[in-house]
């Protein structure tokens, strides 16, 4: 359970290249919100900040996303090789991409509902399918934010999907690994392995992946506003999370 809020220091402890390990949010956290998923675009100098942070790591960085992976290379053109996506569903790693997502008909038929729901005009949302899950956005119309929640719950019981409750978004997805499920996965072997993990995300479903380095003695960021979490530290938006990480580029 998350524990009350508290004050968190703005600014978080510096990012150590030698010693840390370091795991990031996508959407919210390196970039800002789109109305759609496929609106969001990340800079080149972005881009290139990471692949150069991930050299001086000696390739301890991860992307730790609810996207596909080939939703995370398209916003960030493969600057990664480390990722987990779908919430940890599928990793990349330096062996190959291996995925956990089992039977996807369950997935298809939610999907199917909920493109029906839009088309009688009973739901105002925007259906993003990602193969192993089906993300339920509000963003462009957030006053219908209980309807599709409400939506969403309905179709994850009906499709025996687990539901997961993001900003401005609902997603049902197959099983039950967690972004701190690939965080662990990635400790346990090189280049992570020895080093001190840091988490940093925005949003709930990041909590997952804040309490898996909590419990190895590792930190956890949030970005944004403050809310209910087991971060101890935070940061105010994308632009002060790519500060941080230039600093601890150039340290």
């Amino acid at each position: 359970m998350l524990q009350p809020s508290t004050p968190k220091l703005v600014s978080p402890l510096p990012l150590d290249v030698r010693k840390h390990a370091l795991f990031l949010d996508l959407d919210g956290t390196l970039v800002e919100f789109a109305a759609r998923p496929e609106q969001v675009v990340a800079s080149e100098s972005l881009r290139q900040m990471l692949t150069k942070l991930a050299r001086a790591m000696n390739g301890a960085l991860a992307l730790v996303t609810g996207r596909s992976i080939t939703s995370a290379d398209a916003v960030l053109d493969g600057a990664l090789m480390y990722v987990a996506g779908l919430h940890g569903l599928e990793q990349r790693e330096a062996t190959g991409v291996r995925r956990e997502v089992g039977d996807i008909a369950r997935v298809r038929a939610a999907a199917n509902d909920a493109q029906t729901l839009v088309a009688n005009g009973a739901l105002d949302a925007d259906i993003e399918d990602k193969g192993a899950a089906l993300a339920i956005h509000y963003r462009r119309a957030p006053q219908f934010a209980n309807a599709v929640r409400h939506a969403a719950a309905e179709l994850a019981r009906r499709h025996s999907l687990i539901l997961l409750e993001g900003k401005m978004v609902a997603e049902l997805k197959l099983g039950e690994r967690t972004k701190g499920d690939a965080v662990l996965d990635f400790m346990n072997a090189s280049p992570f392995a020895g080093r001190t993990p840091i988490a940093v995300g925005d949003d709930i479903t990041d909590e997952d992946a804040f309490r898996a380095v909590a419990d190895i003695g590792g930190h956890a960021i949030l970005v944004g506003a403050e809310r209910p979490t087991s971060a101890r530290w935070r940061l105010d938006d994308p632009h002060a999370v790519r500060e941080w990480l230039a600093a601890g580029l150039l340290a």
